[in-house]
């Protein structure tokens, strides 16, 4: 795979919001020995996106190749493998449709994998900027893909970051279907907001031995139109998004926790359990002291929500181990050391062999 960046936007019906993120992709300060290009995705749009886009990138003479792809199947999975296939560059840059790239972006994530080959997935630092001054509340609980991801740049000990304008090495993704994999997620679909595809494919990398990584230079914005900043929204969106928690779950309780057996898991999962009744009870308590009409209550209230939603995702203990043993049995049979004559592994990319054991 040649070396550079493949820039991927997967939208649904993004005509409002392309005309700004392509602007600042074209305003790109790319170096010349950097090779790029930009692939934009119409995931079933029903509006005029695909006739945006394409007014929009004529108004710039940016001398690098440029797509129109359209994946009429519903599902940002689905229209990011699309993506993927029509990359002809390494490394991915997956850019929301709301995401506007400062103009050291692709030179930066390019060097950045190009030094770091165990690099399987780079994250950034994203910055709210609001359409309208948003409600007090909606600055306060984070739910979007914003803020540092961890302490300091460098190697994630969660094994996850936001989707929103990260990098994949497309080689590591590649390989994970060579050897059968297969997500379990479909993320977004349409206007649903279903999520945690990105978190899926870090976990499942992680698995492979790659790092997920971190760095604070990356930075974007990321536009919050007003209708994502009502109280409705965020009550839709604790509810809807809770659906990926059986998935997740078990990816935590295998990568992160290095539960290998079915003792281990139920451990594990009763403690991640009672973590979460014990803070729920803590914010009830809180609640009771609060008065109902401030700003500190409705901030309170969303967060009890959100444990609340937690929660009921451990009724699902059997989608969750039935999800914890598939991925294990994979792990088992397509992660463990393929020896050769010389005792090393014969499947992994060379780098990557020395981390497993």
């Amino acid at each position: 795979m040649k070396a550079g960046v493949s820039i991927v936007i997967c939208t649904y019906n993004g005509e409002k919001l392309l005309p700004e993120t392509l602007r600042h992709i074209a305003q790109q300060q790319v170096r010349p020995d950097v090779p790029w290009e930009v692939i934009i995705v119409d995931n079933a749009s029903t509006d005029a996106t695909s006739a945006v886009v394409r007014e929009e990138w004529e108004k710039y003479d940016v001398p690098v190749r440029f797509s129109l792809l359209h994946q009429p199947k519903p599902g940002l999975t689905f229209a990011r493998e699309l993506g993927y296939t029509h990359a002809q560059f390494e490394y991915i840059l997956l850019c929301d449709d709301d995401n506007w790239l400062s103009p050291d972006y692709v030179t930066l994530a390019f060097d950045l994998m190009e030094q770091n080959p165990k690099i399987g997935v780079l994250g950034g630092y994203g910055d709210l900027v609001y359409e309208e001054e948003p409600p007090y509340f909606a600055t306060q609980v984070r739910l979007f893909a914003n803020g540092h991801q961890a302490p300091e740049s460098g190697k994630v000990a969660k094994n996850t970051v936001y989707g929103a304008g990260c990098v994949l090495r497309k080689s590591a993704y590649d390989h994970l279907f060579r050897i059968g994999y297969q997500p379990i997620l479909t993320d977004r679909l349409a206007s649903a907001l279903s999520s945690g595809g990105d978190y899926e494919i870090c976990y499942a990398l992680a698995l492979l031995g790659y790092d997920i990584w971190y760095d604070e230079r990356l930075a974007f914005k990321h536009f919050m139109k007003k209708e994502r900043q009502t109280w409705g929204y965020y009550l839709r969106y604790l509810k809807e998004s809770s659906a990926c928690f059986e998935v997740l779950d078990a990816y935590n309780i295998l990568v992160n926790q290095g539960s290998r057996s079915e003792l281990a898991f139920n451990y594990r999962f009763l403690k991640g359990f009672l973590y979460y009744v014990q803070e729920l009870l803590r914010l009830v308590v809180k609640q009771g002291a609060l008065d109902p009409a401030s700003d500190q209550a409705k901030i309170n209230s969303l967060l009890l929500l959100g444990y609340k939603t937690r929660l009921l995702g451990y009724r699902k203990y059997f989608k969750v181990r039935k999800n914890f043993h598939r991925l294990l049995q994979f792990k088992n049979e397509n992660l463990r050391l393929k020896t050769t004559t010389k005792g090393e592994s014969a499947f992994l990319p060379q780098e990557l062999k020395h981390n497993l054991i």
